[in-house]
């Protein structure tokens, strides 16, 4: 059975197995849409630098000529903060997991501390007031 049948199968049943153009994937197709939507992305996420870059950035490159340097000057430092917040976050969050691991190093030894403790004190107690050995 080739892939490209308008005809039935041999069930009797349609074959809508691939009805697209020859070298054309789902993928390429689709590829088309999410080119086109990415500009209301941008300007539905962060209209503000949106609005710079199309309003004021885009008229200045192409008033002087550069098509490549200043928007890319521009790229590199609206994303210089996002990339200093990541690391921040990134050294924040392996801070946290090393404190986490002392923490639970620490509670292994405080609760046995804890427990030896309170058989020490349960002890006394029995021996105090059941026994009246140190009354």
């Amino acid at each position: 059975m080739s892939l490209h049948e308008d005809e039935g199968d041999s069930q009797g049943g349609s074959a809508d197995v691939c009805r697209s153009e020859p070298g054309v994937s789902g993928h390429r197709r689709d590829a088309g849409k999410v080119r086109a939507g990415s500009p209301g992305i941008a300007l539905t996420l962060c209209p503000i630098s949106a609005a710079l870059f199309f309003g004021s950035l885009i008229p200045v490159a192409v008033k002087f000529e550069s098509a490549v340097l200043l928007p890319s000057v521009y790229g590199a430092a609206t994303g210089l903060p996002v990339l200093v917040f990541a690391v921040i976050i990134a050294l924040g969050a392996k801070s946290v997991g090393t404190a986490y691991d002392r923490m639970a190093a620490f509670e292994k030894w405080a609760r046995r501390v804890t427990g030896v403790i309170f058989i020490a004190v349960g002890i006394y107690y029995c021996l105090t007031y059941i026994f009246g050995v140190f009354s």
